[in-house]
């Protein structure tokens, strides 16, 4: 299934849904690749860029200026408050709207580049283009992301995030656009899975090599519960396994924007 895009400028305008907040969903109709969540925030105060010491970077001077970031998810509204530097907004599903129905995408764009002061991004002057991959509905097609990979590398993104997983290391045509995303020098992150604790439970495309797997933790610094671990299987019978994820990331009690802001 091919789609064209339909892409917006920031500053202009957005048939954005009504719904006011993002709740995990426990049933996904997406075809293999599920949008992955954080576990519910328990405690909003808890600034994760401050736990980190983000604020060691920002004062020698890195705080994401010219770095082209391209996040795969479901969209972001053009007048977003605490998101400013949205340099460009892509449609890539059938639905015709560039913004964000689930709160997914809004989530993932604070975590990287909000501006609000009690809930500030880790890259707040990143370059942040948004690829919309996942309906209301949650549903997306490799199509869809094959085109929006395309559309990534044409426009020469540096890092691409990708806060999704699935079971494609079978889906050879997904697996090898991820090949030719790192083939070109962009960095790809993405989410290792919320399908812990048992080995063998990692999600595609971070169980791939070229890929930087994340993991959860708790505030504690121990794995979370949740989060997917062992050894990678995609490259089976040819190949060997690895230990996944590279790096591990709080995943529990994580505050971040809602859909309006």
């Amino acid at each position: 299934m091919q789609t064209r895009p339909t892409i917006g400028l920031h500053g202009r305008g957005d048939a954005d849904p009504g719904a006011e907040d993002f709740e995990a969903a426990s049933n996904s109709s997406s075809v293999h690749r599920r949008l992955l969540y954080p576990m519910p925030v328990l405690n909003s105060q808890r600034q994760v860029t401050k736990m980190f010491e983000a604020d060691k970077l920002w004062s020698a001077g890195y705080h994401g200026s010219g770095i082209r970031m391209g996040v795969f998810d479901t969209g972001i509204k053009s007048d977003h408050p605490a998101v400013k530097n949205i340099k460009e907004r892509s449609n890539w599903t059938h639905e015709p709207t560039l913004a964000d129905g689930l709160g997914h995408g809004s989530f993932v764009a604070g975590v990287i580049a909000s501006v609000d002061p009690d809930c500030l991004g880790f890259a707040p002057e990143v370059e942040l283009h948004t690829f919309r991959v996942f309906t209301n509905d949650q549903v997306s097609y490799t199509s869809w992301f094959l085109d929006a990979f395309n559309y990534a590398i044409a426009t020469d993104m540096q890092i691409v995030n990708l806060s999704i997983g699935g079971p494609d290391y079978l889906d050879e045509a997904f697996v090898d656009k991820v090949l030719e995303i790192t083939s070109n020098g962009l960095i790809m992150v993405s989410a290792i899975g919320n399908d812990g604790p048992h080995y063998g439970t990692l999600n595609n495309p971070a169980d791939q090599n070229d890929v930087i797997g994340v993991g959860g933790i708790d505030y504690n610094k121990n794995i979370a519960h949740f989060s997917s671990r062992g050894m990678s299987t995609w490259e089976l019978p040819g190949g060997y396994g690895r230990a996944k994820p590279d790096v591990t990331a709080y995943g529990k009690d994580v505050g971040g924007s809602k859909i309006q802001g």
